[in-house]
């Protein structure tokens, strides 16, 4: 049994369906989570707050990720309550960010213990993973049903110090190990096999050999392709917006003059820009993809990395506020450069894997959407802050036109 891509099923097999208002708000709490790893980067983007900041994003993902895939199977018959519970755990890891962040790294806000994320993390995860059906296996994502990943968090409760972020990186590696390792296809015949051989020894005193084409227990699920971009979709406008809803702030702190309003324009039309490659031109959240050339697993670990590089631009465009006209550090200055090239890239890459873009496509993105930015990190040290907004909207503009004029032409055709 192949796990089905991300192109839909047809109409005769599936009945579309679209979030419940339950999943809304569990999306909604879990991109506020997100936003919460602003305090990450607060005093600065170094390697050791980059580093935090990664690594509390993909626990804040994979949780979510858990409990999305739980919904999209189970359909009509997920448990409001269940998802309520894991919101209150995602609830609790996002108020447990500034005491990480402060033990970390030295910033403000000891309020909690790092103690108090790693218990909300695991108690999270193991809930969202007995969310499951006793006897189903989740053929597109299996890693969600399991907690090996979660053993290091909880030696973590008694391991102080760095050694405690070692165990949680290693947690977080075992889970995208088993991502990218695990088949569910596999992992099913080998769950099948497990059970029909205790099966066979149950049975075997009292009935002899297990009759042969009896059903097993055991069964592989599979997403809704059309619920489940649409789901990947909404988180990525959710993280958009909270983008805004960051610079806004960012704003409000600020003193108002004709500077601060034009880098809060420039930076709405990064961010809008950005949905439109991601959303309007593209599929569930992805820039340039298209529906059906990617499988599902490919779709959701694309989909981290650019809803964290989006996260990451709205944390430097909020220190583009503050900074106001005055150049941004050398670290800032990258920050913000380096995670506009990132989102570029990524697109690239989905592009190429999705067979979305021509030769003189991609050389085109690459050119403009990689190379300048990265050019302008290299070399713009003296250059304002709000201008490097200024030209990084400039640069998402053009993507975005050029975008509309070859879908125009493609309708024209």
């Amino acid at each position: 049994m192949t796990a089905p891509n991300i192109a839909g099923e047809p109409e005769d097999v599936r009945t579309e369906r679209h979030a419940s208002w339950a999943e809304l708000f569990f999306d909604l709490v879990a991109v506020a989570g997100v936003a919460a790893l602003a305090h990450v980067l607060g005093s600065g983007p170094d390697a050791p707050a980059m580093g935090l900041y990664a690594l509390l994003f993909l626990a804040f993902w994979l949780s979510w990720t858990t409990f999305m895939l739980y919904s999209n199977v189970a359909a009509g018959k997920a448990r409001v309550v269940r998802l309520m519970i894991g919101m209150f755990g995602l609830g609790v890891m996002a108020a447990s960010v500034p005491g990480v962040a402060h033990s970390v790294l030295g910033h403000d806000g000891d309020a909690h213990p790092p103690t108090v994320f790693a218990i909300a993390y695991i108690a999270t995860r193991i809930y969202g993973s007995r969310s499951w059906r006793k006897g189903e296996v989740l053929l597109d994502f299996p890693v969600v049903q399991y907690s090996t990943g979660l053993l290091p968090w909880i030696v973590s409760i008694w391991v102080p110090g760095p050694w405690m972020l070692v165990l949680w990186a290693v947690g977080i590696g075992l889970d995208l190990l088993l991502i990218l390792a695990v088949s569910g296809d596999k992992l099913l015949k080998q769950v099948q096999s497990r059970f029909t051989e205790r099966t066979d020894i149950r049975h075997q005193p009292m009935h002899g050999v297990r009759p042969e084409g009896s059903p097993s227990a055991i069964h592989g699920v599979s997403i809704d392709p059309a619920h489940f971009s649409e789901r990947l979709g909404l988180f990525m406008i959710i993280v958009l917006g909270e983008s805004v809803v960051q610079v806004i702030g960012a704003a409000a702190e600020a003193h108002y003059d004709l500077g601060v309003l034009a880098t809060g324009l420039a930076s709405f039309v990064l961010l809008a820009g950005m949905f439109g490659l991601s959303v309007v031109f593209g599929y569930a959240g992805l820039p340039h993809l298209r529906a059906g050339r990617i499988p599902a697993r490919a779709a959701l670990g694309l989909h981290c990395l650019v809803s964290g590089v989006v996260a990451t631009v709205a944390v430097s465009l909020s220190a583009v506020m503050k900074h106001g006209s005055d150049p941004l550090p050398e670290q800032g200055r990258w920050l913000l450069c380096g995670a506009v090239a990132a989102y570029f890239a990524l697109g690239v890459i989905t592009g190429v894997v999705s067979h979305s873009s021509d030769l003189q496509r991609t050389i085109s993105r690459i050119v403009t959407g990689i190379v300048v930015p990265l050019l302008l990190g290299l070399f713009a040290t003296g250059t304002g802050g709000r201008t490097l907004v200024l030209c990084m909207a400039s640069v998402v503009v053009a993507h975005l036109w050029f975008e509309r004029h070859l879908t125009s032409i493609g309708d024209g055709a």
